[in-house]
């Protein structure tokens, strides 16, 4: 699945575009593209895919981080990186 079918997919969850702000949009599309990448790169160096339940853990973290400003408590080094990657790629919109 590439870049613009995860973002489709997205925009159908979310509803139309015109429904959605600019600015939800936008963070969609920088998670998106984050996710591909370290999807991409795992693959690549360390023959590892990632999955949809390691994505959908690593959002509830990142919601859940937010809310109580903690980091989680994890040995599970894929999930904690792409983590850390939305962490530092939403930093100046917190």
């Amino acid at each position: 699945m590439d870049e613009s079918e995860i973002y489709n997919i997205l925009m159908r969850v979310a509803g139309s575009e015109c429904v959605v702000p600019e600015d939800v949009r936008k963070i969609f599309s920088l998670l998106v593209s984050s996710t591909l990448r370290h999807r991409d790169c795992i693959k690549k160096d360390l023959d590892i895919i990632l999955t949809v339940e390691d994505v959908r853990v690593t959002l509830n973290w990142l919601l859940e981080s937010m809310h109580s400003k903690r980091l989680p408590k994890t040995n599970n080094a894929i999930r904690m990186d792409l983590f850390k990657i939305w962490f530092d790629e939403l930093k100046p919109y917190l």
